[in-house]
């Protein structure tokens, strides 16, 4: 499939509702930074802004104009209570660890540290590798970049004390950590969409 992220959170939970606005804020700080840093960080579909809207919630994704671009990174909007239970929202962002790659993990991980019983991520990625020292630090040619990791501490001043990265994720069919270097760019499946993985309700 691709290096791939992957999450899974409850977006009817009271406690994501009142995370909202700084999730909105933090993830706005975040593309900014990689603007600074020249990550180009776009629209779903490759062109145009960032989604960051509290009613439409957040898209964004590489630059197609630059073909930097791949599967585009979404979260929902808080949604109102159901009865019966909590939906679990999962879906998954494969980003072929182009530039914007980062931006994906970054936000990723301040939403589990917002929300660290509800907001849960898992990655093809290794967190001492890839979410340490960027998406190519698979490939010992490849300069060390800055990973999520330390794009969250610098910016925020807190990262987890240990590994968050979950094997697998509630409600989801698949399971993480299967790509490697052998990202294949000729397999478009989902490209550009992101994806949904299954909803239950827990």
């Amino acid at each position: 499939m691709g290096y791939t992220h992957y999450w899974a959170y409850l977006p009817t939970h009271p406690d994501y509702a009142t995370a909202w606005p700084t999730i909105l804020a933090d993830t706005h700080r975040i593309i900014e930074w990689a603007h600074r840093a020249g990550i180009a960080v776009a629209g779903p579909n490759g062109r145009g802004r960032p989604v960051l809207d509290r009613e439409r919630g957040i898209e964004f994704n590489g630059a197609a104009t630059r073909d930097l671009d791949c599967d585009s990174f979404q979260l929902l909007a808080p949604l109102p209570a159901v009865r019966g239970g909590e939906p679990l929202a999962a879906a998954f962002c494969k980003t072929w660890r182009e530039p914007y790659d980062l931006v994906v993990a970054a936000t990723m991980l301040r939403c589990h540290l917002l929300l660290p019983e509800s907001f849960f991520i898992a990655s093809d990625g290794q967190w001492n590798r890839e979410w340490s020292h960027g998406a190519l630090a698979f490939d010992a040619a490849q300069p060390q970049e800055v990973g999520a990791r330390t794009l969250v501490g610098d910016l925020f001043g807190a990262v987890p004390t240990g590994d968050p990265l979950r094997p697998e994720l509630p409600g989801a069919t698949y399971r993480a950590g299967t790509s490697t270097r052998g990202d294949d760019p000729n397999d478009d499946s989902q490209d550009g969409q992101g994806g949904a993985v299954d909803a239950v309700v827990l």
